[in-house]
């Protein structure tokens, strides 16, 4: 999710831009975030039921797709900014993409799986760092927010169709059980393909190109929606590593900040990623349980985004996000005390569906938080910058977080996963919040300059 302010634009820029600019090419990023809601549950479905693997792999198998978008993200970036093209990556994204997912066809073994996922997120990650600037570069400044929450709202709802698609197709194939999974991959590939069509006849290349690093990005902030899904189907505008102007660096206080994210996401990649595992494995849950509680997440997660920006206004950062991770902690409580105490009962795989999709409210609430008191730390002209290295190191926190997860929970138990998982949360929330208590006095001071940003 992108937001902006509202910035100045000079008369001769605006009257450049096409007066009735064509947006029909969201059509486009609608089916690829379609595709994006159907494969996004599918690894640990695909690792345990049709690859017969345990929970460690799962983990691991995250880690290494989560890691290939880094550098992807930031590679695409700076090749869509050096060539000064935007349309093309669009097309590798979703074009490479259909092609990628064709090859779960011939996925017996992991290591033939984890190629797949490799390929496909390289390519996939062409389309993600240049689709918001595609409709910067065709809208006048004054119009970015509301242009930008109508793509949001676009890219969002195909998500969610992804996701209910999915489930409506494991309900149907029951009877099939983990064979059909296969075809959610090839159906996602299908509708690539349908994105990439559109785009090709329906997406305009830009009569200008704006610069990530200008003055006018840096007042472009990228809240990312989706908690788990790595980077994609995200919206981002800046990435680390790009060539251009040299910014100031980062202050201390503005990194210290971004590295307390970073370890909760990789508190928060503890408990969600050998979740599902611990679904199926330990309660019976099935491919379509799964489907429901990634949807169930999403929603939540959607439904909160509005809530999370007016309680930010209303009644500031520090509590905002105090009630979110507090919450958050409660309900990791409850989930580690049920799981070592009531294990067989019957209840226990509604509750686990129930906690999973509840979970999903909170984070955008925490995303809210972040990313504007980031925006409010950062000096103006290092925003862009801050929001680039915020969004590197979740997927950071990510990568490392599934990993160590599936560890824990192969060789000491999901309970003892999960109770690490709070542990961790704890720690990391008692000191965000005390610098969250503090960070006024930060501004305030000679380490950073609040001047020009964001009420």
């Amino acid at each position: 999710m992108v937001f902006s302010e509202v910035p100045k634009e000079s008369a001769e820029a605006t009257a450049s831009l096409t007066r009735k600019p064509n947006y029909s090419w969201f059509v486009s990023y609608l089916f690829s975030n379609v595709s994006g809601g159907l494969t996004s549950p599918l690894i640990p479905l695909f690792v345990v039921l049709y690859l017969h693997s345990n929970v460690e792999l799962v983990g691991i198998t995250s880690s290494i797709s989560s890691a290939a978008t880094v550098p992807a993200l930031i590679f695409w970036g700076n090749l869509s900014d050096r060539i000064g093209k935007r349309k093309i990556f669009m097309l590798i994204g979703f074009i490479g993409s259909f092609a990628s997912l064709l090859l779960i066809l011939m996925v017996h073994t992991l290591g033939m799986y984890l190629v797949t996922l490799i390929i496909y997120q390289v390519l996939a990650m062409a389309s993600t760092p240049v689709a918001t600037l595609l409709i910067l570069e065709n809208t006048a400044e004054k119009r970015w927010p509301d242009v930008m929450s109508s793509f949001n709202i676009v890219s969002y709802a195909g998500l969610v169709v992804g996701l209910a698609t999915g489930t409506v197709i494991l309900i149907v194939y029951t009877a099939a059980g983990a064979a059909i999974l296969p075809s959610v991959y090839l159906i996602s590939a299908v509708i690539y393909l349908l994105a990439g069509i559109s785009a090709l006849f329906l997406l305009p290349e830009p009569k200008r190109q704006l610069a990530r690093n200008s003055k006018s990005l840096n007042r472009v902030f990228s809240f990312r929606m989706v908690e788990r899904n790595r980077y994609f189907p995200s919206s981002v505008v800046h990435t680390p590593g790009l060539k251009g102007k040299k910014s100031k660096k980062l202050s201390p206080r503005t990194f210290k900040y971004i590295v307390l994210t970073c370890y909760l996401m990789f508190a928060f990649q503890l408990f969600f990623v050998p979740f599902p595992v611990f679904v199926i494995d330990k309660l019976g849950g099935t491919e379509t349980q799964i489907f429901v509680m990634y949807l169930l997440n999403n929603i939540a997660s959607a439904f909160a985004f509005r809530l999370s920006g007016k309680s930010v206004g209303s009644l500031g950062i520090p509590r905002t996000l105090s009630i979110a991770l507090g919450s958050r902690i409660a309900i990791l409580t409850a989930m580690v005390g049920t799981a070592f105490v009531f294990m067989g009962d019957g209840w226990m795989l509604w509750f686990s569906i129930a906690v999973y999709g509840v979970m999903g409210f909170f984070w955008s609430f925490i995303s809210v938080s972040w990313v504007t008191s980031i925006s409010h730390l950062a000096i103006p002209e290092n925003r862009g910058k801050a929001i680039g290295f915020y969004n590197s190191l979740l997927g950071v926190g990510q990568i490392a977080g599934s990993l160590l997860s599936g560890i824990v929970a192969l060789h000491f138990g999901y309970s003892w996963d999960f109770l690490l998982a709070l542990m961790a949360v704890i720690s990391g929330a008692v000191v965000i919040l005390r610098f969250q208590t503090a960070m006024k006095s930060y501004i305030e001071s000679g380490d950073v300059k609040i001047a020009g940003s964001p009420n």
